[in-house]
């Protein structure tokens, strides 16, 4: 074996990618500045404890060593949100707002074949605002980047883990069917979901769980879900929320859609989450949401993108 041979899905950028890398990453984060956001650079490394607090999902994904000092296990950056919330916790006094952003590389011990293990991860993170103007602040910013990075026909695929949590709550699932009802509807697997929920006896929630497949597209399946789902004031909030958020978002000139069973995303997303997709990209783009529950309850919503997978397959 050639010593010069790099392991599977790594790879070098070269001069002219490195300069695009370079130059891209300059302008994003003097947007980001020019928008309130302070730049942090995360420690490469954690202790593998601190990362397992987030999820399974999460700590799959981590590569994993040895501390030689402490004997410790120890973990290396897979994911910049996680690092950044624990960041926020340190600088956080009583009642604070905190804008943060970050542009680093990080590494992933699983990915898809075709993907590189290795990410330079570009983001926005919006502390201590649980209003919708920080969700509408982060996506306009979001949508921003990807006009600035030239990205054409985007569709920002738009979700509120809510109306998933809520079904789910009155079903009363185990922990590992959970699962299965998540893997489940992220394919719309309609046979799937109705075998699995078959043996818990509660129809009504049941099949409209089921139906959630089926609710996707422009705003009109934001009324469609609240027929489907009738006298809950919850996802009526919910609804309402997206409704404004589509409000203000139709006006950047991109295309907006809603998919109630795309779930993705790490175990700590809550409420309203987001994808961003483009014909010229071979999976999403950028992702985000909020994660509220992450650190005691702290509102918290951003975004983040691989510029490292979008400047190696932009066509310049």
């Amino acid at each position: 074996m050639s010593q010069w041979l790099l392991p599977e899905n790594v790879e070098d950028l070269l001069p002219r990618q490195a300069k695009l890398l370079e130059n891209y990453r300059r302008k994003l984060l003097d947007l980001y500045a020019k928008n309130g956001y302070e730049l942090i650079i995360p420690s490469l490394l954690e202790y593998a404890e601190s990362l397992n607090a987030f999820g399974k999902d999460l700590d799959l994904d981590t590569f994993k060593v040895v501390d030689q000092l402490s004997g410790r296990m120890m973990g290396v950056s897979s994911d910049l949100t996680t690092q950044t919330s624990r960041i926020d916790s340190q600088l956080i006094q009583e009642g604070d707002l905190n804008k943060l952003c970050y542009a680093g590389p990080v590494l992933r011990a699983k990915t898809a074949l075709t993907q590189s293990r290795e990410l330079y991860q570009v983001g926005i993170e919006y502390f201590g605002n649980s209003d919708i103007e920080a969700d509408i602040e982060v996506q306009i910013i979001l949508i921003n980047s990807l006009k600035l990075l030239n990205i054409k026909d985007v569709t920002l695929d738009i979700n509120d883990l809510d109306i998933y949590n809520q079904l789910i709550l009155e079903l009363e699932l185990s922990e590992e069917d959970k699962i299965f009802i998540a893997e489940a509807l992220m394919i719309k697997d309609k046979n799937a979901l109705r075998k699995i929920l078959k043996q818990y006896n509660k129809n009504v929630a049941s099949e409209q769980l089921v139906e959630l497949v089926d609710l996707y597209g422009d705003k009109d399946v934001l009324d469609q879900i609240v027929k489907l789902i009738p006298g809950n004031k919850e996802i009526k909030s919910s609804v309402d929320k997206l409704k404004s958020l589509y409000e203000v978002l139709i006006d950047t000139g991109i295309k907006l859609s809603f998919d109630f069973s795309d779930i993705r995303g790490y175990q700590y997303h809550s409420g309203l989450i987001f994808s961003a997709y483009s014909p010229s990209y071979s999976t999403a783009i950028a992702q985000g949401g909020r994660y509220d529950n992450i650190k005691n309850n702290r509102a918290a919503t951003g975004f983040s993108m691989d510029l490292r997978f979008i400047i190696n397959q932009m066509k310049v």
